[in-house]
């Protein structure tokens, strides 16, 4: 058993439709089959769907992770990812200072995205 077990909970809006939901539980299991790096990954909505930020928090700390890094799956830094969810993750950190809970940088703002848009969109042609 790894007892620094370091998870990835990943952030989405949440939506009505259930199977939007099921696309990020998708993406979330797929990176865990290919992370290295994380021996937990989940999935946790903003608003509307379940689990939300804190319970996908708390169903990381049940799965002993020991240090949790929460990404934004949002492609623009709006008032979800400048505002909400960072207010969110501190009202956490208080509740676990034990465990230590990083938010990481918002997916759209990397920049293998431009790369990610400009392969789909050339493959379409």
């Amino acid at each position: 058993m790894n007892i620094n077990k370091k998870a990835l909970l990943v952030v989405a809006h949440g939506s009505r439709k259930k199977i939007s939901n099921i696309e990020i539980h998708q993406l979330a299991n797929n990176i865990a089959l290919k992370s290295s790096v994380f021996q937990i990954v989940e999935a946790c909505f903003l608003e509307i769907a379940n689990p939300s930020i804190p319970q996908g928090i708390e169903n990381c700390i049940h799965r002993n992770a020991k240090d949790i890094l929460v990404m934004p799956y949002f492609l623009a830094a709006g008032k979800h990812v400048m505002e909400d969810i960072p207010e969110i993750i501190t009202n956490e950190v208080l509740k676990y200072p034990d465990i230590p809970i990083k938010l990481s940088s918002y997916f759209g703002s990397s920049p293998v995205v431009v790369d990610i848009v400009k392969t789909l969109a050339e493959n379409d042609i």
